[in-house]
């Protein structure tokens, strides 16, 4: 077993190591522009679309025979697998330049405006 002044000494040795090369965290560093700020707090803030059935199967003990099913609710779809749901929304216009909130609804992203099916740049 190594003496613990032993680890101490070279853990001091470590740190007072220079580096031929500048190192720094990167952690705090917000790589996102304004719009993908934007899109990620409406993805977050609209509904899962996850809807639940209670279902009963033929089992040999009668107080597991109800199970809760998951599924995506009218208006969504699936985008990901059928253990893992990831219910989106449909939006049936066009919805470039914003994000489909609800079946059916289309938010356009700041600097844009609803106008005849689509999200359009103001000044445009």
């Amino acid at each position: 077993m190594v003496a613990p002044y032993t680890l101490i000494g070279l853990l001091i040795g470590c740190l007072a190591l220079e580096l031929p090369w500048q190192t720094h965290g990167q952690f705090w560093k917000n790589s996102q522009n304004q719009h993908q700020s934007w899109e990620r707090e409406m993805i977050a803030l609209r509904d899962s679309g996850i809807c639940y059935k209670t279902q009963v199967v033929e089992t040999l003990n009668p107080e597991l025979r109800q199970r809760q099913i998951s599924y995506c609710c009218d208006g969504y779809r699936n985008r990901g697998t059928s253990k893992i749901l990831k219910c989106e929304p449909i939006c049936e216009e066009d919805c470039s330049n914003g994000v489909c909130i609800a079946p059916g609804n289309c938010e356009c992203a700041p600097g844009f405006y609803r106008e005849l099916a689509r999200c359009r740049i103001y000044g445009d």
